[in-house]
């Protein structure tokens, strides 16, 4: 089979969900029993590496995701780095040979270049909705028309994204769309996964006193303005915490609507944190609350039930499809629902057992190893 370049270069400003789910891809290829000539693509500043499994060849570029320039400058980029080798130390093969290596695109948008091309579309919500865009995201997004055509194979992540694709871009070939699910993370993590980051406050909130989830990035999309009025209508001892970082329009300034609302002694903002510093803060909630408008996979419900912890998330996008019945589901905009289901867990422990199982069992139906096998056949398909 030919070199695979999978393109990582949006983790060096971002590394919410996009981001997470092309590092486990490149680690459970690598960790395959026969694995594929992957190499990854990072920014030329990203020093952050330590994820990187050591078999697999890093190669650098200057462009930068999301550039305005971007669709000139990475074709040229591209062909240059196809003809060198990979950086020293690493053990695979140059992506030069006799056939065209395959690029996959795992944030949307393939470039030109004669080459084999993969995208994972992750959710079309913008296509609807292009007020949760920045100028910049419009922009660069805007391109998916372009890309779908280009795109020699498309993996949506789940069976919702694959029905928005067929709808809302009807002059796609189905049979370029196969859906590859996503999958939770269990905490073990693997080829050196664990990463330090900055955090925006100090991690006072690893103790043994209980509290309410969120994770995700603050942008209108994600919906926390509900959440935090919800959160006025549950016991007063009951803490949220809320992991991720400010995207585009800031997600409604969470931190100033807790403090309109006075919540401000019950709301924390964790800002970023590593791996172990999330996979801890998954096990010691008493739920994750995830009330997004809309969701292509919605990773993070996933990774609570994988680690036990009960989900409460709306019933929209591709959320139902994912939890099951393993979620107490509500109407994205019903603050009321929303919080009663929030009082529920809260204090019901037999209630907050049968999620807890019910989440794992769900959890249980999907798996890296089975992402990383269902993409490679993608691949070694597009590669004959």
């Amino acid at each position: 089979m030919t070199a695979v370049l999978i393109d990582c270069r949006l983790m060096f400003y971002r590394k919410a969900g996009i981001s997470m789910y092309t590092r486990r891809l490149v680690q459970a290829l690598a960790a395959m029993p026969a694995p594929p000539q992957v190499q990854v693509l990072l920014d030329r500043r990203d020093q952050d590496t330590q994820w990187i499994p050591a078999t697999v060849p890093v190669r650098r570029a200057f462009t930068p995701a999301h550039h305005r320039y971007e669709a000139i400058a990475l074709p040229l980029e591209l062909l240059v780095l196809m003809r060198q080798a990979p950086a020293p130390g690493r053990s695979r093969p140059a992506l030069a040979g006799r056939r065209p290596p395959l690029v996959h695109f795992p944030d949307f948008i393939a470039c030109a270049g004669r080459f084999k091309k993969v995208i994972t579309i992750h959710d079309l919500y913008f296509m609807e909705h292009p007020e949760v865009m920045s100028d910049d995201g419009a922009r660069y997004y805007e391109r998916i028309h372009e890309s779908v055509q280009r795109a020699d194979a498309i993996i949506a992540v789940s069976q919702f994204t694959r029905d928005d694709i067929v709808r809302l871009m009807p002059q796609v070939p189905t049979q370029k769309i196969t859906v590859v699910h996503e999958a939770g993370e269990g905490g073990e993590h693997s080829a050196g996964a664990v990463v330090s980051l900055a955090y925006l406050h100090p991690p006072k909130h690893l103790s043994s006193s209980p509290y309410a989830l969120f994770v995700g990035t603050f942008e209108p999309r994600k919906n926390l303005a509900t959440l935090l009025h919800a959160l006025r209508y549950t016991p007063h001892d009951l803490r949220l915490i809320i992991v991720g970082e400010a995207g585009w329009a800031n997600g409604g300034e969470p931190a100033r609507l807790a403090r309109e609302l006075g919540l401000t002694e019950r709301v924390q903002l964790a800002g970023r944190v590593s791996d172990a510093e999330l996979d801890q803060l998954y096990r010691e909630a008493r739920m994750l609350v995830f009330p997004s408008l809309s969701e292509g996979f919605g990773l993070p419900a996933l990774e609570a039930m994988a680690r036990g912890t009960p989900v409460v998330c709306a019933n929209t996008g591709s959320l139902p499809e994912i939890v099951g019945s393993a979620a107490l589901l509500h109407d994205p905009l019903n603050v009321q629902q929303l919080a009663q289901h929030m009082c529920q867990l809260w204090l019901d422990d037999a209630l907050y057992a049968e999620y807890r199982a019910r989440g794992q069992g769900q959890a249980a139906q999907f798996s890296w190893p089975r992402c990383a096998h269902e993409t490679l056949a993608i691949y070694t398909e597009l590669a004959r």
